[in-house]
């Protein structure tokens, strides 16, 4: 087994990324640094095992591999399998605390963690395999697969090469919506969830008998597109159970967010049993307690809206409750402790993503970790907690806490070596008085080689959702340290609408987008322009993504103040766009309604971009994608053609093979050169005559007769 010596530096060395004359993070270092995923504990907790995956610019590949992590020695890093191309190696799990289990290209294969075997091949289904859970306890595995109505492997991949055969033509027909969603064309296939047994034999393991299709003739589907993984679903410690969610598949699918959680034993031939039959709203994460008396998962209350506040809702005996039920924030993740007295929740909480204990008992809530961003929560043992920690300063690295004296120890260095001498920004609280006087908290970064006695160009950026906060966490889109190592001073601000700071905040933007977000955001331009001398005011540019894109669209109607503009992926015409989006229920939440509605057709041209482009002057880059299906490229088009029919300048930028985000590496750098080029143009001079600052003036609301 070899020890990657570049995984076990001290994290000392990132000290030097202090000192002065340190080297911006390009977007090349950003995306060429490790990117390690969730790690998965031994039976023992002594090990953990993780994948990481590298981008190359030279060969434009992705690499992945495994590391192993010894907690209980030093926690040394070590690589357990060799670099392999990045569809290889991935979704890791322990059979027992010497065999380390993994996909590589859709199928299971073995590993010896002393790496004293090479690895073997344990599945060869008829078709790929994802999302793998495994039972320690009775060897049981449940995976998913995209099936047909038949339901089975071999059918599958019978059907698919018939149809490779002898299908002529490339047509899809569909009699209901969704037509596409996310980024794909809704397909026959359907995810189904397999349940089978590995048992040893001899020196090693083998599946015994056949897959079962828990899900088979039900015409259910889970894990949930597009984003459904394996927490879609859980195994009841003693295996025989499993519990999933599954989205209502009735032609109001489209419009409504209703989601069920059902239970199936993994025995097969029983028709899962709904558990949650009168939810309308969105239900997720379902899992099992340690002792398998309870299941906890997620509800939201409110039908057709996704930014509802996750309920945790505690399943028993047949009964459900809420938990913490006045608790204002919304979990993303729950883990129950081995005697079912607490969980340990991850949830957004003004500006960070936090660890929470939750006991069962008396219901009282108390945060475990605070700082920065929390992830893939396991326990080691009774009183120790992994998990995985980013913030705007550093990628995500294993640490643990010790839940009654709360000391957090780091347990892995991995981005050490690459980030050594790598200017990274310490970001700074911003808190001020927004629309209605309403608190709004939001992030600055000072820029590399930051001198207080001179003028620097903003980067003024806002986030998408709208339903979403810009947290103290690591990305690689719209990482704010990019911007900053490119000579800017930084504001990300978290205006209404944002979650994380209360529901009521977050529902305050349902029909009020263009109206308290945007004040905000004018109100917190002003107070850092007043209160940090440094930001020079005559060379500001405002960027934004999504519901950023739609603002940077709204900003453009509403105020010259800003030297340009960048628009990805943005909203150009509110009521058009319900027409082109596949995710129904949320332009009829966010308007109140079908646009077919009299009231509601105001509410979506009240606050329609396309209104006010009579008004628009700023120099704007747009930026659109092919594949993007929930703002599709006509918004992006409709942008360029004012912009270019009233002689504004304007840059089209347009990727063929991106979604909503841009994911590809070689496309990301081409984003961002596009976008750093675009802003340090037009903030290299001052903006010349003092901008006008207009706020929502409601006499110039569209009205209709």
């Amino acid at each position: 087994m070899r020890i990657n010596p570049s995984l076990i530096l001290s994290s000392s060395v990132l000290m030097v990324a202090s000192i002065a004359n340190a080297a911006p993070l390009t977007p090349e270092r950003m995306l060429t640094l490790a990117r390690p995923s969730t790690a998965v504990l031994s039976p023992s907790g002594r090990l953990a095992v993780f994948s990481a995956s590298r981008y190359s610019i030279d060969t434009n590949k992705s690499i992945r591999n495994l590391h192993l992590v010894d907690l209980a020695n030093n926690n040394a890093v070590s690589d357990l399998t060799p670099q392999a191309p990045d569809n290889a190696h991935d979704n890791a799990f322990f059979l027992d605390d010497d065999h380390v289990a993994f996909l590589s290209k859709e199928q299971l294969f073995v590993k010896r963690v002393d790496g004293s075997v090479e690895p073997y091949a344990l599945s060869a289904y008829p078709v790929g395999i994802a999302n793998v859970k495994y039972n320690h306890a009775t060897g049981l595995i449940a995976f998913s697969a995209a099936v047909y109505a038949d339901g089975s492997l071999a059918g599958a991949k019978e059907k698919d090469e018939h149809q490779k055969e002898n299908k002529k033509d490339t047509a899809l027909a569909f009699d209901s919506l969704m037509v596409r969603h996310w980024d794909e064309f809704i397909q026959e296939k359907k995810n189904n969830i397999f349940v089978a047994t590995i048992k040893k034999d001899g020196d090693k393991f083998a599946l015994a008998g056949e897959a079962i299709n828990l899900l088979l003739n039900t015409g259910l589907e889970s894990p949930v597109i597009p984003f459904g993984d394996s927490g879609d679903f859980d195994i009841s410690p003693d295996g025989k159970e499993l519990v999933f969610v599954s989205k209502i598949n009735t032609p109001d699918n489209a419009w409504q967010t209703t989601t069920h959680i059902y239970t199936v034993p993994t025995t097969g031939g029983v028709a899962p049993k709904n558990i949650n039959p009168t939810a309308v709203g969105a239900a997720s994460h379902p899992v099992y307690s340690a002792t398998g008396k309870s299941i906890a998962y997620f509800q939201m209350l409110k039908p057709q809206y996704e930014a509802d506040r996750n309920r945790i809702i505690v399943h028993t005996n047949g009964e459900s409750r809420i938990v913490a039920g006045s608790w204002d924030r919304s979990p993303s993740s729950i883990l129950f402790d081995s005697k079912d007295e607490h969980i340990y929740v991850t949830a957004e909480d003004q500006g960070h993503v936090k660890i929470f204990q939750i006991n069962l008992a008396t219901e009282t809530v108390e945060a475990i970790v605070s700082q920065h961003s929390q992830s893939g929560l396991s326990f080691i043992d009774d009183n120790t907690l992994l998990f995985s920690t980013s913030s705007l300063k550093t990628p995500n690295d294993l640490h643990s806490v010790d839940i009654k004296t709360k000391t957090i120890t780091r347990r892995t260095d991995l981005h050490a070596e690459t980030l050594a001498n790598i200017h990274l920004s310490t970001p700074e609280n911003v808190w001020f008085k927004g629309d209605k006087d309403v608190d709004i908290h939001g992030w600055l970064l000072k820029p590399i080689d930051f001198d207080a006695t001179k003028k620097y160009p903003l980067a003024f950026i806002v986030h998408g959702g709208p339903q979403g906060a810009f947290d103290d966490s690591w990305s690689t889109r719209w990482n704010p340290n990019v911007f900053a190592s490119a000579g800017f001073v930084v504001v990300f601000l978290n205006p209404t609408g944002s979650t994380g700071y209360g529901q009521a905040l977050t529902d305050a933007i349902n029909n009020n987008w263009g109206g308290s977000p945007y004040i905000d955001l004018m109100k917190g331009l002003d107070y850092v322009l007043e209160n940090h001398g440094y930001i020079d005011e005559t060379r500001i540019a405002a960027l934004g993504a999504s519901y950023g894109g739609y603002m940077m669209n709204w900003i453009n109607g509403h105020t010259d103040r800003f030297n340009c503009l960048v628009n990805h992926d943005g909203i150009f015409d509110s009521k058009n766009g319900f027409y082109h989006t596949e995710e129904l229920y949320f332009p009829e939440h966010e308007y109140g309604g079908v646009p077919w509605d009299p009231k509601a057709r105001e509410n979506y041209e009240r606050w329609s971009p396309s209104n006010f482009v009579q008004n628009w002057k700023t120099p704007t880059l747009v930026i659109h994608s092919d594949k993007d299906y929930r703002l599709p490229v006509t918004e992006g088009l409709a942008t360029f053609t004012v912009l270019q029919r009233k002689g504004i300048p304007s840059r089209f930028v347009y990727f063929p093979d991106e979604n909503h985000w841009v994911l590809k590496a070689a496309n990301s750098l081409r984003w961002h050169s596009e976008v750093l080029g675009w802003i340090k143009k037009w903030t290299a001079q001052p903006k010349g005559t003092s901008p006008e600052k207009i706020l929502v003036d409601e006499s110039s609301q569209i009205k209709l007769n």
